[in-house]
Order: structure tokens, then C-alpha cells, then sequence
């Protein structure tokens, strides 16, 4: 399916379920990398596969081998991006005292002590800091509009976890 063809279809509660929350600067990073990936990505392995044919035996030919892998990898990341662009619902913070897509959440296990740091962000996207949670996993909507001193339980294989918000933070925006 398209990029255009993802977004034209028709309306109704099922299309916004489909729909990606993402920050406008998770969006650029995507469509940056798209960009990498079908310019200098496709130059690339279109390089390494003609050096790989220049050798003949395409029998034994394990640059051939290697540069047909890294094609099969780097058009599935193509795909995954534009799928994910294709889905992507542009959302602002808001509320900076609230956790929404985008924030960087620092949090007390309440049994443990420990202090964990959590990104709500998209699969998929580069992190800079901290572990990512997708919005729709059991600790991102535990988190999803809460705030400082909250506390959440979030069901774990090894039973349930309490934890307390200590940090909600955003990364800076211009204005």
C-alpha cells in the first residue's frame, strides 16, 4: 500500500485505532532517515551488488550473498517507514505536566526503589535516552496522562508493579 493510499482510507473508528501518535520531531527523524535510506542507502548497495557481480562465480560468491542480504534489509526498513509515516498522526505535547507521546518519564518502583526512565515514543525511532514505550503497551497507557506523584500498577509476567512518577520533561521546542 502507498504513503498517500494509507491515509485515504475512509473514515470511522477503526482508521483512528491504525493511526500512530508521534511527535512533529519523531516525523522529521523518520522522513530524514527515508530520505538516507532511498538516496545514499540505494547508492550504496547498488555499489556493493555491482562489485559483487564484477567477480563472475555467482555460485560462491559470498559478497553477492552478503550484498543481496543488506538490499533485503535495507528495502524492509524503506517499507517500515513508509508504513509508519503512512500512519502517523502529528500530536503536540500539550500539558507539560502530563505524560503524553513524546515524554521522558523518571519513575520509582515503589517496592524497589528504583528509579527507571521511560521515552512514550513510536517503535521504530532512534532513542536518545531512556527505554521506549509505545503508548499502546500495558506501561504506556498506565503512564498516558498521568502526572508528577502519580502512581500507576502495571501487570508484569513476574506479577504486579507500582510505580510514582517523579519526572515528567519534554524535549525543548522552539518558539
Amino acid at each position: 500500500m502507498s504513503w498517500g493510499a494509507a491515509r485515504a482510507a475512509p473514515g470511522g473508528d477503526e482508521d483512528m485505532a491504525n493511526e500512530i501518535p508521534m511527535t512533529a520531531e519523531d516525523v522529521a527523524r523518520l522522513w530524514a532517515e527515508l530520505d538516507e535510506l532511498k538516496t545514499e542507502g540505494r547508492r550504496r548497495i547498488r555499489k556493493d551488488l555491482a562489485k559483487a557481480l564484477s567477480f563472475g562465480d555467482f555460485r560462491e560468491n559470498a559478497e553477492l550473498d552478503e550484498a543481496k542480504r543488506a538490499h533485503g534489509i535495507l528495502e524492509g526498513r524503506i517499507a517500515d517507514l513508509v508504513q509508519l509515516l503512512g500512519r502517523a498522526e502529528v500530536v503536540e505535547p500539550g500539558d507539560e505536566a502530563r505524560v503524553a507521546v513524546g515524554a521522558t518519564v523518571v519513575a520509582s518502583d515503589l517496592e524497589t526503589q528504583e528509579e527507571i526512565c521511560l521515552r512514550v515514543g513510536v517503535a521504530g525511532i532512534s532513542e536518545t535516552a531512556g527505554s521506549l514505550v509505545t503508548p499502546d503497551s500495558p506501561v504506556g497507557r498506565a503512564l498516558m496522562g498521568k502526572a508528577v506523584s502519580d502512581e500507576i500498577e502495571v501487570q508484569t509476567p513476574s506479577g504486579a508493579r507500582r510505580y510514582r512518577i517523579l519526572s515528567v520533561t519534554f524535549p525543548a521546542r522552539e518558539g
